[in-house]
């Protein structure tokens, strides 16, 4: 059997590196759609093209996390964050695959660490608070929930989740501004605006429905940068 040349074998090398982009990209594709089992053989594809880049073991531990597997999906996300360090959507993921593990002081840890690295990021203020409200500390939890609507007001389940923590806090008129920030913002699915001229009963079972939607996709928000729409848990 012939020996491979070196030309041979560096070509080859090259040509899978070339691969990965593509590889990464089309993994990222299948998860944004929730086409797991498919996203899940192309993160392979790509770890074996590249098994210490950081993105892609960042992103298949939080596939293995909304599969379930958390203690799987810590040590690659653990992986990436020795590989990238001040990568602040990876320690926000951190902290929520240890919430998931029943971690939740390490949790807040992370989603700490993860602000201080990006001080503009709507999901680790989200995080945060939800984590602050478990507490009862109902005050502090108000506070981030506001911040993270100052950088993005279009996040609906932070209007439901901001409405509850003032629920319980009995500023009910506050509350129900957001309850209704939630409705105008999933009008669309719903089908009905506030400024609708249907019944007072419409605009309520609309309300019903919205807070219905929001409240299925949990409380909690994954760092979505590179995901577009996924959700936190499947």
């Amino acid at each position: 059997m012939q020996a491979q040349s070196a030309v041979s074998i560096s070509s080859a090398s090259t040509s899978s590196t070339q691969l990965f982009p593509v590889t990464l990209a089309f993994a990222l594709e299948a998860h944004r759609a929730c086409r797991f089992i498919e996203a899940e053989s192309l993160y392979r594809e790509a770890l074996a093209i590249c098994p210490e880049q950081p993105d892609v073991l960042h992103y298949y531990g939080v596939l293995l996390h909304q599969r379930g597997q958390h203690t799987l999906a810590l040590e690659y996300i653990d992986l990436s964050l020795e590989l990238e360090p001040d990568n602040a959507e990876c320690w926000n993921d951190r902290g929520f695959v240890a919430d998931a593990l029943g971690d939740k002081a390490l949790a807040l840890r992370c989603y700490r660490v993860s602000l201080a690295l990006d001080p503009r990021s709507p999901d680790a203020h989200n995080n945060i608070a939800v984590a602050l409200e478990a507490e009862g500390k109902l005050g502090e939890a108000v506070y981030h929930y506001r911040e993270a609507l100052k950088i993005d007001p279009t996040l609906a389940d932070v209007h439901l989740n901001l409405g509850s923590a003032l629920d319980r806090l009995m500023r009910f008129d506050d509350a129900d501004e957001h309850y209704r920030a939630l409705l105008s913002l999933n009008a669309r699915t719903v089908n009905v605006c506030l400024k609708t001229r249907g019944s007072k009963e419409q605009s309520l079972d609309a309300l019903e429905a919205a807070l219905k939607l929001a409240s299925q996709t949990g409380r909690g928000r994954i760092a979505n940068g590179a995901f577009g729409a996924v959700g936190a848990i499947v």
